[in-house]
């Protein structure tokens, strides 16, 4: 994730039961991970290792973590493509890049891409599939379209259920981390519920080694909110 193409080119060629709320996973509040989600001996790369977060977001998720995090409102380039599979999404990226360096918008980490719920676990399905580049703070830029392909867009502030994923990430092992979330879902249905689709957030370009990578897949998700009887 580079400030412009030709840099771009250059460098180029088991349940977990404890919840941490806020920017990270606090060491106490640590439990055994999914090692599935780890690549055994090989060091993840800082979630800034290619580009910086954007201000006010938390550290990336640890692999085979759960967490729930907050994250402050933010503005993002989104690109929408129609009956996409999750592979085919990232044909995206190129629109989102030529959109930043047009306007001179450094990268940021982490890319989002959102997908249909149904397309989890399905790899024949096609859907509308999003991808977001967010800016380094909301006050940069202005919202609206960018053409035909591009929407600069604020996004309010939200709770993400999270499970952090290192290494290669294909269907089949997003397919069991979706397993993962639902489950943990269902066994907290008493105090969180679902609020949007899920979406993958992708923290490192691709110069950097595929075990090294930072993935999260994550789940919008609000407060149940008790009836008063």
């Amino acid at each position: 994730m580079f400030n412009s193409l030709a840099t771009w080119f250059s460098v180029s060629a088991a349940l977990l039961g404890v919840v941490s709320v806020g920017r990270g996973v606090a060491q106490e509040d640590l439990v055994k991970p999914l090692t599935r989600f780890q690549i055994a001996g090989v060091e993840p790369k800082a979630a800034d290792g290619d580009s910086p977060l954007p201000v006010g977001f938390p550290a990336a998720t640890l692999p085979g973590q759960i967490e729930v995090k907050t994250y402050p409102a933010y503005r993002s380039a989104r690109a929408r493509g129609e009956k996409m599979s999750i592979s085919s999404s990232d044909f995206l990226f190129w629109s989102l890049f030529r959109h930043i360096e047009r306007n001179e918008i450094a990268m940021t980490a982490p890319v989002i891409n959102t997908y249909p719920r149904e397309m989890m676990g399905q790899p024949k399905v096609r859907g509308e599939v999003s991808m977001e580049f967010l800016y380094r703070n909301p006050s940069m830029g202005k919202p609206g379209p960018d053409g035909a392909q591009i929407e600069v867009i604020d996004r309010p502030a939200e709770t993400a259920l999270c499970l952090g994923i290192q290494g290669p990430l294909n269907e089949a092992r997003m397919s069991d981390a979706m397993t993962v979330l639902d489950d943990w879902l269902k066994a907290h249905a008493s105090e969180w519920k679902e609020a949007g689709p899920p979406r993958r957030l992708g923290y490192h370009g691709p110069m950097t080694p595929g075990n090294r990578k930072l993935w999260e897949l994550q789940v919008p998700i609000k407060p149940v909110v008790a009836t008063v009887k």
